[in-house]
């Protein structure tokens, strides 16, 4: 089975995460080891076997993967990890226990492989454990004083910082591995669609172009074929420009370009000229709200090369009070808006999509046309909203 590139990078990634918890894990052992002979404290089994059970699952540790592909397996091990931890401390006089960094490492594991929601919740729990171990512990006549009071709240702070330090130092990791998953998937659809779907619409159109030249050769015209020829090469047209999409953009501030060129493109194709009024620098929104007015003013230029019958276009983009106004107007024939609004046009505009587009990113959307007076759209982006 073939591995992307991405996959392979996050899981040496997280072979590393691993590697570098693991050395936590040993250096901590090993200072608590050399410790455990200086604590006055009797613990019920004796140092040589409690060291020997914290280095046996030491070694334990470095056989088992840190993050588990099976999700019970995974939290099965952490549970492991927290218990004998928590066993450490309470064989060895709670706040005070040598191994208290060591109740570390479960925290740790769980803020590197697992949900920031698992890692607090781990969190909480080793706090819990310290404590109780303090106070209620059978094993030992633990008195708490001021010193134990203030090497518990340095423990709280020690486990929280472990708890969260993670997550916020690796979520802009975390981000650009989920763009580069994203950007290969978006490689392997457009393979597909090249592969598939636009070969698939070149043979049909090759096989109806044979058929239509037949039928002149006998003297049979068929305004029907010449109706599927239109239609097969116009899905190839919008396949191509998708495939286009999916291998170029990338929504990182390359909207105007692609629109400038899309305009030239369709300008070429149908002969609509068209005016510009857009901002000099890109604006800046964030990647998917970047996608999805694109992919609006794409969906809008394309009703109006299918249905308008425009000749000309007008496209403004203008910042206003926070928000993006993005203004298109055409002078084809128009339409009903009411009556589309109602279902009772048959031929849809894609209307429907490009306000739950403009919904999805935070704004608003808005058609104004009339019969015979051509069509607007207006939309309202915020621009300072993340």
């Amino acid at each position: 089975m073939h591995v992307s590139a991405p996959v392979i990078q996050a899981r040496r990634f997280g072979g590393r995460l691993k590697l570098y918890l693991n050395v936590y894990r040993v250096l901590a052992l090993a200072l608590a080891v050399s410790q455990l002979s200086a604590f006055d404290l009797a613990p019920p089994l004796s140092a040589v076997v409690i060291a020997g059970a914290a280095i046996g699952y030491t070694a334990f540790k470095f056989f088992t993967p840190a993050s588990p592909r099976n999700a019970t397996t995974g939290q099965l091990f952490l549970a492991l990890d927290i218990i004998f931890a928590g066993w450490l401390v309470w064989m060895t006089g709670g706040i005070n226990s040598p191994f208290l960094l060591y109740t570390l490492a479960p925290v740790l594991s769980a803020s590197l492989f697992y949900s920031s929601y698992v890692a607090m919740s781990v969190a909480v729990v080793s706090n819990l454990n310290i404590l109780l171990a303090q106070l209620v512990n059978p094993l030992f006549n633990l008195v708490p004083g001021l010193p134990e009071l203030s090497y518990f709240l340095i423990y709280i702070v020690a486990v929280s910082l472990s708890a969260s330090l993670p997550y916020l130092v690796n979520i802009n990791l975390r981000q650009r591995m989920q763009g580069e998953f994203i950007i290969e998937e978006r490689q392997r659809l457009s393979r597909e669609i090249h592969d598939g779907t636009v070969q698939t619409l070149s043979a049909l159109s090759w096989q109806g172009q044979i058929i239509d030249r037949e039928l002149k050769r006998r003297g049979i015209e068929m305004p029907e074929v010449d109706k599927l020829l239109h239609l097969v090469e116009g899905a190839r047209t919008e396949a191509l420009e998708s495939l286009e999409l999916l291998r170029r953009y990338s929504g990182c501030g390359q909207m105007i370009g692609h629109l400038k060129t899309y305009l030239q493109r369709l300008k070429q194709d149908t002969g609509i000229d068209y005016s510009l009024d857009l901002p000099v620098e890109e604006p800046q929104l964030p990647p998917y709200v970047e996608l999805q007015l694109f992919r609006i003013c794409q969906e809008a230029l394309n009703n109006i090369r299918k249905h308008a019958d425009a000749n000309n276009i007008s496209l403004a983009m203008v910042r206003l009070d926070g928000h993006l106004s993005v203004t298109i107007e055409d002078d084809g024939h128009g339409f009903d808006v009411t009556k589309h609004n109602r279902g009772m046009l048959s031929a849809g505009h894609g209307l429907n999509v490009m306000k739950e587009r403009a919904e999805s990113a935070g704004g608003n959307f808005r058609v104004v046309s009339f019969v015979g007076r051509g069509t607007t759209i207006k939309m309202d982006i915020p621009i300072d909203r993340r």
